[in-house]
């Protein structure tokens, strides 16, 4: 299951996975230069980033925009 970074505060970050759900993880415990909207997955022991997911999430907002703007 992949999980979006959704905010990063005060050493805490929220996490939304693909079912919806809300998982609060230290920020020392995901991989080094993680930012909000990364997506991640969890392999049982650690937290991993998922760049080609990441990518290709934003690339897909970026048409369904371009799609509600008309261009």
């Amino acid at each position: 299951m992949y999980y979006s970074v959704d905010a990063i505060e005060n050493g805490t970050a929220r996490l939304i996975a693909d079912d919806g759900k809300m998982v609060f993880v230290p920020q020392k415990d995901l991989p080094a230069g993680v930012l909000q909207t990364d997506i991640l997955v969890h392999d049982g022991k650690k937290w991993q980033a998922a760049p080609q997911e990441t990518l290709q999430r934003k690339k897909q907002a970026h048409e369904r925009l371009q799609k509600i703007l008309g261009r």
